[in-house]
């Protein structure tokens, strides 16, 4: 069974886990983003000042993002091949590699906060923050030619996931998680 966003979140849903591999100390170790955060996993694509901005906007888009492993999962699925990344970028036709979009996203971010607010992003208090995610929120927004509205709606859904794609996540919504598309081979297939 190839291995897809959608094959990835339906088995992730049935173990409650969304699970990825990260090496630790040398030793590949089988973690939810969330584990990797909590771990302190080394980032192996974002640098460090990318991470916290990364999240900082994750987190106003969808909060406990940070929590759940959101920069964890990026960074990982950054480094994965592209025809098997989970990343919703994959899915909005974003150009290879999606490294290259992420940082441009950050970077351009960064940029709006200077320009609009005249403060560093990392300074940005939370109405602030929330303020520039309105903004790149703009239908259509483009900055300097980069589609920062295309941006947020990447990060945005892949908060959404980190936060709210398992049965947990659901029942924090009050909705109970009932698959409307069964696979064809049982879960584990």
């Amino acid at each position: 069974m190839k291995l897809t966003r959608r094959s990835l979140v339906d088995r992730a849903l049935k173990s409650s886990l969304l699970c990825l591999t990260f090496n630790i100390a040398g030793t590949p170790l089988l973690l939810t983003p969330e584990q990797a955060h909590a771990r302190g996993v080394a980032l192996k694509q974002l640098k460090e000042t990318q991470a916290r901005r990364l999240g900082l906007l994750a987190e106003a888009m969808v909060p406990g993002a940070v929590n759940k492993g959101v920069v964890e999962f990026i960074d990982h699925q950054l480094g994965a091949d592209p025809n098997e990344a989970l990343l919703i970028a994959k899915y909005f036709g974003v150009a290879l590699p999606y490294h290259d979009f992420y940082a441009k996203g950050i970077a351009t971010a960064a940029a709006m906060s200077q320009k609009a607010l005249g403060k560093v992003l990392d300074d940005l208090d939370a109405a602030e923050t929330g303020q520039l995610v309105k903004s790149m929120a703009a239908p259509g927004a483009i900055v300097d030619g980069f589609p920062i509205f295309l941006f947020y709606l990447c990060l945005r859904s892949d908060a959404v996931d980190v936060v709210y794609g398992t049965p947990e996540g659901f029942e924090k919504l009050n909705i109970p998680y009932m698959p409307h598309i069964m696979p064809p081979e049982g879960w584990d297939a």
